[in-house]
């Protein structure tokens, strides 16, 4: 015992140089998680999380370094069944501490792994299981690991662009056949460097944005505050099985000016960012007008360029600092949703006299008065599809809602 505990401080003293800090990490892999949705379905999952006493979450918890850091994340297994890695996805480390099992190793039942590596450039990276990663990432192991300059400084690299204000953006979705049982608890042969698990067709019905979706997105911490000439750094991460096309207001400035940890040599201003499944995207925004608006982040399966869904990330630009106490909140919620033929506005006690509702092209397809109750029933059978849902008062509108017709 003694040997291996000189051992182990001989390797870590070798490990740290001068002017170096140590980050120690430690994520516990679960396969007993869960996950409620916006509409109140409750899916199992798995994941990541730092301590026993919460549930893995979806994204996993964000881990960060700075520049020239010597990491180590300690894996600790808690999940019966499969072994589980931690894939670096974009860092540059040596092939041991990559995360690919035949070409690293394995973590199993109440099984520590250890990997060593020291933080590359600064940027935006992923970190994800690589056992059977097919399913493992869809059940929810993944996770982003933010490198910062070697200062820590609101600095986006050494020489690089200065910010106010860091906000991360991961996008994924999840099919609810995906997380049955049935695929979840797949059998693993570890004598084996490819598994063979049969799974559904993907179909995603749920599309997140930080794990969140629809209403859910209104939360402060999801929500884009920001003011006049301040320079946000946005962090753009496509972990899903689509294709991210993101729309920002024109009023924002767009400028993407990294991609996958890497400076782009020309930045480019541009409203659209198209991001494909792995990537990730720094983009920088200096708004010029107080401005209420969204960034649109539409779901594109690549197969069929069709969109299949496109979620609302709500905007404030307001023409002072200190937003920290503003809440975004709208004033009427739509629920459930997706849903068939029946959905629900409530109100918050807000006033209204009417209700317009509009196809995919932009043709009304309903209307229907208000009865002054806080909580009205909308019964209309209409094709499946996306329909706008206006809310008016004296033929202003007070509020615009996303409804998906399943």
């Amino acid at each position: 015992m003694t040997r291996r505990i000189v051992l182990y401080f001989f390797l870590m003293s070798s490990f740290v140089s001068v002017g170096q800090q140590m980050v120690n990490h430690q994520l516990i892999a679960r396969n007993l998680g869960e996950k409620e949705m916006h509409d109140g379905i409750v899916l199992r999952t798995f994941g990541f999380a730092q301590s026993f006493s919460e549930q893995p979450s979806i994204p996993g918890p964000t881990l960060y370094a700075n520049e020239g850091d010597s990491v180590v994340l300690d894996l600790f297994n808690v999940s019966q069944g499969a072994p589980h890695t931690i894939h670096l996805h974009g860092l540059d480390v040596n092939q041991e501490n990559d995360g690919v099992p035949h070409l690293s190793f394995e973590v199993h039942h109440m099984e520590h792994g250890y990997y060593y590596f020291v933080a590359p450039h600064p940027g935006t990276y992923f970190y994800h299981c690589h056992v059977v990663s097919t399913i493992h990432v869809q059940a929810g192991m993944y996770g982003v690991f933010i490198v910062k300059p070697a200062d820590g400084s609101n600095i986006t690299w050494d020489g690089g662009h200065p910010y106010s204000q860091d906000k991360l953006y991961t996008m994924s979705e999840i099919d609810p056949l995906w997380h049955e049982d049935s695929v979840m608890e797949h059998d693993h042969d570890t004598t084996q460097t490819i598994h063979e698990v049969s799974i559904p067709e993907y179909h995603p019905s749920y599309f997140l944005v930080n794990g969140q979706s629809e209403q859910q997105l209104l939360e402060p911490d999801i929500a884009l505050q920001t003011a006049k000439e301040e320079v946000s750094f946005l962090r753009m991460a496509n972990i899903g099985y689509l294709a991210n096309r993101v729309t920002f207001p024109e009023e924002l400035n767009a400028k993407i000016i990294s991609t996958d940890g890497r400076p782009i040599v020309n930045p480019e201003i541009s409203d659209t960012l198209w991001i494909s499944p792995g990537e990730r995207y720094g983009v920088l925004i200096e708004p010029i007008v107080d401005l209420i608006d969204s960034i649109e982040i539409s779901y594109v399966n690549m197969n069929t360029l069709t969109s299949e869904d496109i979620q609302y990330v709500p905007v404030l630009v307001s023409g002072t600092n200190g937003l920290n106490e503003v809440l975004i909140k709208r004033p009427f919620e739509l629920y459930p949703n997706p849903s068939a033929d029946q959905f629900y506005i409530k109100s918050f006690g807000q006033a209204y006299d009417c209700i317009k509702i509009y196809d995919a092209m932009g043709r009304l397809v309903h209307i229907e008065n208000h009865d002054n109750t806080e909580k009205k029933s909308i019964n209309i059978n209409l094709a499946e599809g996306i329909y706008k849902v206006e809310i008016l008062l004296s033929q202003c509108v007070l509020d615009t809602l996303k409804w998906i017709k399943r």
